[in-house]
């Protein structure tokens, strides 16, 4: 039982909605279907029960065409209304037009089902100027919903909120996200959370938040739904979609999953669900800086050494196999503070580096004229570089190759907890390259391992090495 619903059992009495849905507001058990593929009595779906269910303030729903966001978040805002009557709830859509097909005619439809089975026990109105509001009275208490424009920003200021719901966000921009949380911050209210439902877009600011760096950094739950999870569309319309939407943009919108939709990717053969991976604890592990290893396995990194920031990617190898588990980004940083982090994060552990060749090269600002393989060495580290790196496209040709399974057995992998490795490896394009040369570098880190260790006239260094995990 999820924190609202206890909410509401305190709000519920016996009586007509109790009777109707078992005793919760909204009845929870699965859709009665009828043999047209008609619902004859509402409920939800498995993917809408666990979202409906989570605790986290913010609750995600990211799904396909047609999963049953809308209906599903309708429901979520209205129980939000009563439970924190009389303090205002809202709802953000991408426009105002949007709005009117999709959560208000929606809310709507609910509250109007709800009355019919109440009379004159409930009610509600919807005044639509200035900003679509919906008033609804019911057990003595009075609610309020306000629907606003995400293309009108300078609307979004007014009253302070119980909760709040962004439908699409991933369609706006992230200040109206940040805008909402500011928002939510009404003093006495009940139960408050902010909710997300939408269709994943590209990888933006949803990916962050959903996947990557700004998940650890808030109270988030995510469900992801495919189209065909709502068992009340016809199979012809998934079909239809099958049709019109293939590969990557099928990921996305059929299968609701962030998927980067640009062509010209540069590292195309890494793919953020084959090649994402992390060991589980075990017999045969150890944890070593908080990171579960297979015991027995070589700890290395790759380095790149620009300046801001100097990167590192830490991997595990075994034979031709590697898996990264770490990542570096070390802002106006040098070679000797990144062999001290290493050391701080690995110890002895840690003794291979596969760094950039033009390492080789002498600093004249260092004392005495040394190179960043001067210092790696001295740190104890072993360094393996070529006497120039090779060309930037074999490096290429030599990643996706890593990333794409070779003889039944994939050769390159990433832990989840590479959040911004995963993200430029997704992401990193030939068409965006000046725009994204911040990713650069901490690619560049990952991938001089693996042409070193795989070089595209070598399909693989030594034989490939089974561990139980990989």
């Amino acid at each position: 039982m999820s924190n609202l619903d206890e909410a509401f059992a305190v709000l519920e009495r016996p009586g007509p909605i109790a009777a109707e849905t078992g005793g919760s507001f909204w009845n929870k058990q699965e859709p009665t279907i009828d043999a047209l593929g008609q619902i004859v009595r509402g409920g939800m779906f498995p993917h809408q029960r666990r979202w409906w269910e989570m605790d986290e303030f913010i609750k995600v729903l990211v799904g396909g065409y047609g999963a049953g966001k809308t209906l599903i978040g309708s429901k979520r805002i209205i129980s939000l209304a009563l439970i924190n009557a009389p303090l205002p709830v809202a709802v953000v859509s991408p426009t105002y037009s949007i709005a009117t097909h999709t959560v208000v005619s929606t809310i709507n439809g609910l509250l109007a089902g709800k009355q019919s089975i109440l009379g004159r026990n409930f009610g509600f109105r919807l005044r639509k100027h200035p900003l679509p509001t919906f008033t609804i009275r019911y057990r003595g208490q009075e609610a309020t919903i306000i629907v606003y424009s995400g293309d009108k920003p300078e609307s979004l200021r007014g009253p302070n909120l119980a909760a709040a719901w962004v439908d699409e966000p991933f369609l706006q921009d992230i200040e109206i996200y940040q805008q909402m949380i500011a928002r939510i911050r009404a003093p006495g209210a009940k139960h408050s959370e902010l909710l997300l439902t939408g269709t994943p877009e590209q990888l933006n600011w949803g990916y962050d938040l959903c996947v990557g760096d700004l998940k650890s950094r808030h109270n988030i739950g995510v469900v992801h739904a495919g189209t065909w999870e709502n068992k009340a569309l016809a199979n012809e319309y998934v079909a239809r979609l099958r049709g019109t939407f293939d590969g990557k943009a099928g990921q996305a919108y059929i299968d609701g999953k962030f998927i980067n939709l640009a062509d010209g990717m540069v590292y195309y053969g890494f793919d953020n669900v084959a090649n994402v991976m992390d060991f589980q604890p075990g017999p045969d592990t150890e944890t070593v800086n908080g990171i579960v290893v297979p015991i027995g396995m070589e700890i290395c990194a790759g380095i790149d050494f620009n300046v801001n920031p100097m990167s590192a990617a830490v991997f595990l190898r075994s034979g031709s196999r590697i898996h990264y588990i770490d990542e570096l980004e070390l802002p106006n940083a040098d070679t000797e503070y990144l062999c001290s982090v290493l050391y701080e994060r690995y110890g002895s552990r840690l003794i291979d580096v596969y760094p950039d060749a033009t390492g080789t090269a002498r600093k004249t600002a260092a004392p005495g004229g040394k190179s960043d393989f001067t210092y790696i060495r001295q740190a104890g580290l072993n360094v393996h570089a070529r006497h120039e790196n090779p060309k930037r496209r074999d490096r290429y040709n030599a990643a996706n190759a890593a990333f794409k399974p070779y003889q039944g057995l994939v050769r390159a992998t990433v832990s989840s907890r590479c959040t911004k490795l995963i993200k430029y490896l997704s992401t990193y394009s030939y068409e965006s390259m000046q725009r994204q040369e911040a990713m650069s570098h901490l690619l560049d880190a990952a991938t001089y391992p693996l042409a070193y260790l795989m070089p595209v006239d070598r399909i693989a260094v030594g034989t490939p090495v089974r561990i139980t995990g990989f």
